[in-house]
């Protein structure tokens, strides 16, 4: 064979085992899920939206794949990811018993709060104004009117709400109807009705008497002019709320028309893991108890 032969010999063993363990170290999203480009339809709830933004430019880069988010409120996720037009349906609450036709699986991704606010001049400086349930249904529902009863202040109450059909507002609804409020109807009349957030802490901050609800992600950082209220003794934190102590809270879920699979399965998976749920954390939401 001669010396060139030996060596040309020695070389391809050498390549060869070089080539191999290329394979085995190549990371799971190339081996379980292929090298090339993928794509990924999510839709559904606002509120979960800009959390699932937060998401995405982390993984687009870490698992090669485009992918495609959109809004329109947690019906159209249930819709769309029913009818095949989305991959991923986001909700801001858990699937109702006649919702999903018995096919689609939930996937809880966070945990969020609703937090009530008010104006200023319903608090005494220095104090921390605490409502029960059954106080919040009272104002709600349009019984109480004036603050006095509550605080001693003769302050009209101005009751300012999210539109009908908005994620926070159902949460907030149920909330006052599992504390035996059964019959618990917000009242229409004489209520401010909100369609965004920004537009809620605007009405909070400027008008006297306010009384209003935000998701606990945008509750910190409020104007001057606002006060977050304890609910039955209780402040919304990401241990009272992980814990269940904090009343006015709710799931964030992901839904898929059966068992997730492929880089739909592989994205809920990520999400779950520590590197996701410290992207839920910084984008203001609680993790997944463990």
């Amino acid at each position: 064979m001669g010396r060139i032969g030996a060596f040309l010999k020695k070389w391809m063993k050498i390549s060869a085992a070089v080539i191999l363990t290329a394979m085995i170290c190549v990371p799971v999203t190339a081996t379980a899920l292929g090298t090339s480009s993928q794509s990924l339809v999510v839709t559904g709830s606002t509120t979960v939206k800009p959390l699932m933004v937060e998401l995405q430019k982390e993984f687009e880069r870490y698992a090669n794949v485009e992918m495609f988010v959109t809004g329109g409120g947690s019906g159209v996720g249930i819709s769309s990811t029913l009818n095949g037009v989305a991959d991923i349906g986001m909700i801001s609450r858990d699937l109702k018993p006649y919702e999903g036709g018995g096919v689609l699986k939930e996937h809880r991704i966070a945990l969020d709060a609703v937090v009530v606010i008010v104006n200023v001049s319903v608090v005494p400086d220095g104090d921390q104004l605490n409502l029960t349930l059954n106080d919040l249904a009272r104002i709600y529902s349009g019984e109480l009117t004036n603050w006095q009863e509550i605080t001693g202040f003769y302050l009209p109450i101005a009751v300012v709400s999210r539109e009908e059909g908005s994620g926070s507002r159902d949460c907030f609804e149920e909330a006052l109807r599992d504390a035996g409020n059964t019959d618990f109807v917000m009242k229409d009349r004489d209520v401010l009705s909100i369609n965004n957030t920004g537009s809620m802490i605007a009405a909070v901050r400027d008008i006297q008497g306010a009384i209003g609800y935000i998701n606990i992600n945008v509750s910190g950082g409020l104007p001057d002019r606002i006060k977050t209220v304890t609910i039955e003794g209780v402040e919304a934190t990401p241990n009272t709320i992980a814990n269940g102590n904090y009343a006015i809270s709710r799931d964030l879920v992901l839904v898929t028309n059966g068992d997730p699979q492929g880089m739909a399965k592989f994205f809920i998976e990520w999400i779950l893991s520590e590197d996701g749920q410290n992207i839920v954390e910084n984008a203001g939401f609680v993790r997944v108890p463990t």
